[in-house]
């Protein structure tokens, strides 16, 4: 049965194109799906360089919560890696020239102690790759010189560095930063700003690029910090805790062993009326990272319907092929093939040409995924076309993530689909009469 199903299928060479729409729309999907996921990786990567496996906000007290009471308490927990202090804080600033000049723009100020810091995440190596201004010293990045009265120092993105004008006069950019009081007065008496002046004095490459151009790093206490300099000695000195694990320990445990290390500590409990959050960085992010994971899936659904439509020619070729072999179907009958095997020849033929469009669509597919590179420069160098041009995208070559699991169960997927659209002409070709088949002119 099989070696007339291969006759029924390749006699006419046009209805191998069947099989060629299958092969190029599943190609298409699965090509497609692949750099979906690279680009969603490199947004993952990029959301998590920041951040770390775990993020503790304190609960809120009558006392202002210390960073010396809850580094006592997270110190010598067996779970935890390493962990570091955060004091952010919301600022308007301006500068008197560059591209922003005379503006005023709201910006998230972090301050850091730059050693916590690299410990867990990739402060370091963002620090290290910036471009527009190099660090001079990573274990004192916030330095700006030898002068006592120099405005503190902090650290921006390359790109922020660019918006800000980059240099002028050989000087470095200055800043004019306004924040909030940490404790509001009471109504009637005038709300006065804290005001204070800060310099760039390195710049970092940010991977985040959705907080690139609002996110400043500052020393977080000590002389020249945001706690001394802006905020004043009545704001907390932390506001959030950065924890990162140690190898092997599932978050849950990190979880359970931060919330007993807090209550042996007779630290306000996190959660409940107090507030206070201890969170994954997936969980931090969640919504961005929903929305992400929503958006692949919608493609992969809008996707598939090319599979379907490809579909669609498998139907029509079987269709034809039932209308063009009606004589020979009336003489297998007649020599003894019962409906249930005439309609298994015309499914077959449909599964072996829904087979073979699978099996070329998803090895071109992964062709083009692995050679991509090689690929997209003979666009280039051909057609001078970039896929991703790096002056208007955040990446400047094709990003993919070859997923054999989902790969394969898609292949299925196109497969069975092209079973399905075949078998109403394998139903048809079953049901005939022999007599009518042949006597068919």
């Amino acid at each position: 049965m099989a070696r007339l199903a291969l006759s029924y299928l390749f006699k006419r060479p046009v209805q191998l194109l069947a099989v060629l729409g299958v092969a190029v729309g599943l190609m298409a999907l699965l090509s497609v799906l692949a750099v979906m996921n690279g680009l969603i990786d490199m947004n993952r990567t990029s959301i998590r360089g920041p951040l770390s496996d775990l993020l503790l906000i304190p609960a809120v007290s009558t006392e202002l919560p210390r960073w010396k009471d809850y580094h006592s308490a997270l110190h010598g927990v067996d779970e935890i890696e390493a962990y570091a202090p955060h004091l952010v804080a919301y600022a308007m600033f301006s500068q008197d020239y560059g591209k922003v000049a005379n503006k005023y723009s709201g910006i998230q100020i972090i301050g850091i102690d730059p050693k916590l810091e690299a410990a867990v995440n990739n402060f370091a190596r963002n620090l290290r790759d910036g471009k527009v201004l190099p660090v001079e010293d990573a274990d004192d990045p916030f330095a700006v010189g030898d002068d006592l009265f120099a405005p503190p120092g902090v650290l921006v993105s390359d790109d922020f560095m660019k918006l800000l004008g980059g240099f002028s006069d050989r000087r470095t950019p200055v800043m004019q930063l306004g924040s909030l009081p940490a404790i509001l007065p009471p109504a009637g008496e005038d709300l006065r700003p804290h005001n204070t002046e800060v310099q760039v004095a390195a710049t970092y490459a940010a991977r985040d690029f959705r907080a690139s151009l609002d996110r400043v790093y500052m020393r977080r206490t000590g002389r020249n910090s945001l706690h001394y300099d802006l905020l004043g000695s009545k704001a907390a000195d932390f506001t959030e805790v950065l924890i990162q694990l140690k190898e092997g320990v599932s978050q849950e445990q990190g979880k359970a062993a931060v919330l007993t290390a807090l209550a042996k500590a007779n630290l306000p409990s996190i959660g409940g009326n107090q507030g206070g959050s201890l969170q994954t960085w997936e969980e931090r992010s969640g919504s961005l990272l929903s929305a992400i994971e929503n958006e692949r899936r919608i493609v992969t659904l809008v996707l598939f319907f090319i599979v379907v439509v490809a579909a669609f020619g498998l139907f029509t070729t079987i269709t034809a092929l039932v209308r063009e072999k009606i004589r020979d179907l009336g003489v297998l009958a007649a020599i003894g093939f019962s409906p249930l095997r005439r309609g298994m020849l015309l499914l077959s033929t449909g599964a072996i040409a829904s087979g073979l469009g699978c099996m070329l669509g998803y090895f071109g597919a992964s062709y083009l995924v692995a050679n991509r590179v090689a690929i997209e420069d003979w666009v280039y160098a051909k057609f001078n076309l970039r896929v991703f041009d790096p002056n208007l995208y955040v990446v400047d070559s094709l990003p993919a993530q070859w997923d054999s699991e989902k790969a394969l169960a898609l292949t299925l997927a196109t497969f069975l689909v092209g079973v399905l659209f075949t078998a109403a002409p394998a139903i048809r070709a079953a049901l005939f009469s022999p007599v009518k088949a042949l006597r068919y002119e």
